[in-house]
Order: C-alpha cells, then sequence, then structure tokens
C-alpha cells in the first residue's frame, strides 16, 4: 500500500483491509490523500498563526499598559516635582537672604571688634568691666568659630539646594516626555542627563557612569517612549553589575554617524549567553527568576526605536565580561519614514 495519510490508511485498513486496491481507484485516493495533507498543513499554520495572533495581543495590550504607566508617571512626576518646586522657591529664596543677612552681621562684628581694641587700648579697665559679659558670652559660645563655619553652611546648603533644583528639573523633563505621545524636538544629551538623574538610585549602588556626550543635532522623536528605553537599558546594566557582585561601570557614549545620532551604552556587568542573545528583543522573554521582570523591557524598546522611530538598536555581549547596546536614531526621520 502506498504511503497515504494515516487518517486515510485508517479508513482504507478499516474498508479494504489487505484486498488489492483497483488501479481506477488509485488517482481518487491520491487527490483524497492530497487533500488530508493540505488540511493537515493548513491546520498547522492556522494553530501557528492563532499562537502569534496571540502573542501580539498580549504585546499589544502590554504596551499599552507600559504607554499608559508611563503617561500616569508623567502626570504623578509632574504634579510632585511641582509640589517639591514651591517650597524650593522659598528655601533658595531664604538662604540667600540669610546670606546677606549673615554678611551684614559679619561686618557689623568686624567694626565692633576694631571698636573694643581701640578701648581695651586705651581703656583697659572701663573695657574690662563694661564687656566683661559680652567676653565670657563670646568664649563659652565659641562666637569666632560659628561665624567662620556659617560661610561653610551657607555654601553646602546652597549646593544641596542645586542638586535638589536639578532633580526637579530632570523630574520636569522626564514627567513631560512621559505625558506626550507626540513627536517633538529631541536633545538625547539632555534626555540621557534628564534620565540618568531619575535612574540615579538604581545605579549609584552598583556602578559609577562614565558619559561622553558629544556634540550632536537635535532630531524628531517622542522624547518620552525615547526616555523609557534609556531607562531600561541603564536598569539593566544596573542589575547585570550587580547580579555580578562588583562595583561595576557603565558607559555611554553619543555620536554622529552616517546620519544616524547614536547611543552606546555599555556595561562590564554578567553578560548575556549566546543562547538567549537572539531571544532578548522577544516579547515576555527574560532571563531573570520568576517574578523580577516581565521580560517587555527590551521588546517594547526594539518597538520604539526600530518601528516606531526608523532606527536600529544592536546588542554585543560576552558573558562574564558585559554588555553593549548601541541604539540608531535618523537625524531626518521623515527620509526614513517614506
Amino acid at each position: 500500500m502506498a504511503d497515504y495519510h494515516k487518517l486515510l490508511e485508517e479508513q482504507l485498513a478499516n474498508y479494504v483491509g489487505e484486498e488489492e486496491i483497483p488501479e481506477a481507484f488509485k488517482t481518487f485516493l491520491e487527490s483524497v490523500n492530497f487533500a488530508y495533507t493540505e488540511f493537515e498543513k493548513d491546520k498547522a499554520l492556522m494553530e501557528k498563526t492563532n499562537c502569534e495572533y496571540a502573542e501580539s495581543i498580549e504585546k499589544m495590550k502590554a504596551q499599552i499598559a507600559s504607554q499608559e504607566k508611563m503617561a500616569t508617571i508623567g502626570q504623578l512626576s509632574a504634579g510632585i516635582a511641582h509640589e517639591i518646586n514651591n517650597p524650593l522657591g522659598f528655601v533658595k529664596s531664604n538662604i540667600n537672604t540669610l546670606e546677606s543677612y549673615i554678611n551684614k552681621v559679619k561686618k557689623f562684628l568686624e567694626l565692633s571688634n576694631d571698636a573694643e581694641k581701640e578701648l581695651e587700648e586705651h581703656y583697659e579697665d572701663i573695657y574690662m568691666e563694661i564687656f566683661k559679659d559680652a567676653i565670657e558670652f563670646k568664649k563659652k559660645n565659641k562666637l569666632k568659630l560659628v561665624f567662620e563655619d556659617m560661610d561653610d553652611i551657607v555654601l553646602d546648603s546652597e549646593e544641596g539646594i542645586g542638586r535638589i533644583e536639578n532633580i526637579v528639573k530632570s523630574l520636569l523633563g522626564f514627567a513631560r516626555g512621559a505625558a506626550s505621545s507626540k513627536l517633538g524636538d529631541c536633545d538625547l544629551n539632555s534626555n540621557i542627563n534628564s534620565t540618568l538623574t531619575i535612574a540615579n538610585n538604581e545605579i549609584k549602588y552598583y556602578a559609577q557612569v562614565e558619559k561622553q556626550l558629544e556634540e550632536i543635532p537635535i532630531i524628531k522623536a517622542i522624547n518620552g517612549e525615547i526616555n523609557q528605553v534609556i531607562l531600561n537599558l541603564l536598569v539593566n546594566a544596573a542589575h547585570a553589575i550587580k547580579t555580578k557582585g562588583i562595583q561595576g561601570i557603565i558607559k555611554i557614549h553619543t555620536y554622529c554617524e552616517n546620519n544616524y545620532v547614536k547611543c552606546k551604552i555599555s556595561d562590564n556587568g554578567i553578560g548575556i549567553s549566546k543562547e538567549n542573545l537572539n531571544n532578548i528583543f522577544n516579547p515576555f522573554f527574560t532571563t531573570k527568576p520568576i517574578g523580577i521582570g516581565t521580560g517587555l523591557g527590551l521588546s517594547i524598546s526594539y518597538d520604539i526605536i526600530v518601528k516606531k522611530h526608523c532606527g536600529s538598536i544592536e546588542v554585543d555581549s560576552i558573558l562574564g565580561e558585559g554588555t553593549t547596546f548601541i541604539i540608531s536614531l535618523p537625524i531626518d526621520m521623515k527620509k526614513k519614514s517614506l
């Protein structure tokens, strides 16, 4: 008996048995067999398509949820930043006023000290009697040291306020970008600096950041989504270094090449194995333990850079040595989208 589809073979075994099949029926059986085979192929293709469709739906849901989450974070961050900004303005103004007051008091004390010296030189007995309590108070409270320390206190306060201002500005910039889903002017260097400020708490305990931000042109991009990609790569780099158990280095380099603005982010973390390297941009693929990550960060990053911005995202990694991602964004997106 010729090699037929298993269902056809079963039917022939039931109705024909071991009898010889007449030649006149063989052409018909070939047609039936072809129909069975094609049906099996169509069924397998449909199952695969259904599976891919389900994955696409899940991916779309995840992207929508991520975009909504970023928009919500943006709104909340903007609100928090404004709330911080108001009292920060008062404190900064008060520090400036306090510095002015301290300078005036110090000048007055200088004049008073000069007058005291004159009085002490010519009328020592009177001076000791009149300024007895003042001299004792000065010594007891170490006023000289207090006034010397005041300058440092004001400088430290101004530096701290400056750092808070920088955080608030970065938070506002990040928030405005997160809340927007439209193309706009994008300064990649500025986005990197803002995102680094936001991600500082995730990075500072595990790695030092080395920046080499070259002069690059302003491009058209969705700022919030570019921030999301940078944030994903920075947090992944920090986690890779943390897993390796070292105080690592994250290097960020921006530059122009072949009509693209590029951002290279490298780390000396645990790296990615060769068998996993081809899967990292697939939806829901993750090397992290269950409950630690969804596996959507790099998949969404790929969609943002490649599909939405007509760019590319490349990865090179050596297990145990580290990983490098290179994001390329077109300088003239209109030409790339044609």
